[in-house]
């Protein structure tokens, strides 16, 4: 039997404890406005590889330290019910075993439906190192209690195929704006026909914009496609279902 009482910073203050405990006090759990990360990642010295993002969805560089991180940016940045995500968001310090511990997650998710997600992200042989396994276990347990779910992501995953070449697709052509009538013309379609092949867009028949247009409604959430199969000329989009943006498929 262990107590933890981890400390959230710098965008929040947070005291738990084991499951057994009710013992939860939580503060303010947004970014503050004149500090973006709790750490640094890109710099000079590095010996590994590290990097920027140029991310549509949160309109500013995000930096990543692994491969596998900036696959994991672009999936969010991609998925349609990510409203926003954070790098290094904050620090968890905790003690276990008579030992504090110092946490720095990886990315703090934001769901278009109020639910709230801390990742940690790792390639497959660090994520069952015991320690590792053990601090998973812990926050799994103790974080839900603050509004937060712990999740850890594989690294191996997040480059599954042909999944993360459609959302760099999508990312491509659909990270600018599009007008009113490129909405209207494509609403108009899809009350008509119902679907709209990849190849439309892809031949011109939507116009010059058409692949923009319709990867940029797709990364709204107004669109939808089969994530999991490869994106072909072939390929069908359809309206979500609802004309309320960010509404379209979970990626991850």
């Amino acid at each position: 039997m262990f107590r933890v009482t981890p400390t959230i910073e710098p965008f929040a203050s947070v005291v738990l404890a084991t499951p057994s405990s009710e013992d939860v006090e939580v503060e303010n759990m947004r970014p503050a406005k004149d500090r973006l990360r709790s750490r640094t990642v890109v710099s000079r010295s590095r010996a590994r590889g590290t990097g920027r993002y140029p991310s549509w969805k949160m309109g500013r560089m995000l930096q990543w330290e692994s491969p596998h991180e900036l696959n994991g940016f672009r999936l969010l940045d991609a998925d349609p019910t990510v409203q926003a995500f954070h790098e290094q968001p904050f620090v968890i310090r905790f003690t276990h075993s008579n030992e504090t511990h110092v946490h720095y997650p990886d990315v703090l998710v934001e769901r278009t439906g109020g639910g709230r997600e801390v990742w940690e992200i790792k390639a497959a042989k660090e994520a069952v190192r015991p320690e590792i396994v053990a601090r998973t276990l812990l926050l799994q347990s103790a974080l839900p209690d603050s509004g937060l779910k712990y999740r850890m992501l594989i690294g191996e995953e997040l480059k599954r195929e042909p999944r993360l070449t459609n959302a760099l697709t999508l990312l491509k052509y659909g990270r600018h704006q599009i007008d009113g009538a490129d909405r209207e013309r494509i609403r108009q379609i899809l009350s008509a026909v119902s679907v709209i092949r990849w190849a439309s867009a892809v031949n011109g028949d939507l116009g010059p914009q058409g692949r923009a247009v319709l990867c940029r409604l797709t990364l709204e959430g107004l669109l939808v496609f089969d994530f999991e199969t490869k994106l072909t000329g072939m390929t069908v989009f359809a309206a979500s279902g609802s004309e309320s943006p960010s509404s379209g498929y979970c990626l991850i």
